[in-house]
């Protein structure tokens, strides 16, 4: 989270469902030799107000992912979210598997936010990365996290250490069993990673972890949880609001290489998203899913 945007855009940035403004940078880069500038991943319900443009500068908005997205505001508590948005069977079947988990376990929660020693954070990221890496072995799903995850390592900690990053795990007496990683922007919190060991999959350990965060979140007065693109079971069963992240293509309307590349990546972009839209691109054909055969056909 490097919180910045182009200098295509003013201040204030604001979460539109919390009125709040959010600590955005803007950028000064020189983008004037630049033919097209994409402005990647922006979601609807963030207010971004577009800087006053040269008159040669014009703006291409894409419809792109579908994200998911816990809004508290209308909640008083967690009980009062859970109320509205699981139906009294998953509730009942929450509470007895978090139950059960913990008689069978001795299980401790814990949040790291705003101070943790540097040895223990890399043990933990270290013990992170072995969970991720099962898990989607278990799924053989490709992850691309794993293959940055020492840049996510040296990232994360100094944003933990000021809260704009928070770590969430449950540990079966040392041993982490989830591990949750956030990005914090004022009232609201992005849902970056999260993981649990496989071993425990009978408790439904995400869910576990999702209340146990939103206890955590209602403390702290986050009013919105982004769970980020991609829609899977999971997210519909705990957001309620979705939304639509958004691609904007900045280009020289009276240039003809910066029209062709934004008319190429326009085109481009419009056509994954109708295959998503048609369940081909990210359903009956997964990239994830091919790049895992493909390393284990490599390794073998």
């Amino acid at each position: 989270m490097k919180g910045t945007v182009p200098p295509m855009y003013k201040a204030p940035i604001k979460n539109k469902l919390t009125n709040k403004s959010l600590p955005i940078t803007i950028n000064q880069a020189d983008f004037k030799n630049i033919k097209l500038v994409t402005v990647w991943d922006i979601p609807e319900y963030i207010d971004v107000p577009e800087a006053p443009l040269s008159k040669n500068i014009s703006r291409r908005k894409i419809r792109q992912y579908k994200g998911f997205l816990i809004n508290l505001t209308g909640s008083k508590s967690v009980d009062d979210y859970l109320l509205k948005q699981l139906s009294a069977r998953n509730r009942k079947k929450l509470r007895s598997k978090k139950k059960r988990l913990e008689a069978d376990h001795n299980i401790e929660y814990c949040f790291f936010y705003g101070k943790m020693e540097r040895a223990a954070y890399d043990k933990l990221f270290s013990q992170f990365a072995a969970l991720l890496e099962k898990r989607f072995d278990e799924k053989r799903v490709h992850n691309n996290n794993l293959h940055n995850w020492h840049y996510y390592q040296e990232l994360v900690y100094p944003l933990l250490l000021k809260k704009r990053a928070s770590l969430f795990v449950i540990y079966d007496k040392e041993q982490p069993i989830n591990i949750a990683l956030h990005f914090h922007l004022e009232d609201t919190v992005f849902s970056y990673v999260q993981t649990y060991d496989i071993a425990y999959s009978d408790y439904n350990m995400g869910d576990i972890s999702m209340l146990k965060r939103l206890e955590l979140f209602f403390r702290l007065g986050i009013k919105t949880i982004d769970l980020s693109m991609g829609t899977t079971d999971y997210k519909i069963k705990w957001c309620n609001y979705p939304y639509h992240l958004y691609f904007h293509l900045f280009y020289k309307k009276n240039n003809l290489i910066s029209w062709s590349k934004m008319i190429t990546t326009a085109y481009k972009l419009r056509l994954k998203q109708y295959l998503r839209d048609k369940d081909i691109l990210g359903k009956r054909f997964r990239l994830d899913k091919l790049r895992y055969r493909l390393k284990g056909a490599s390794s073998a």
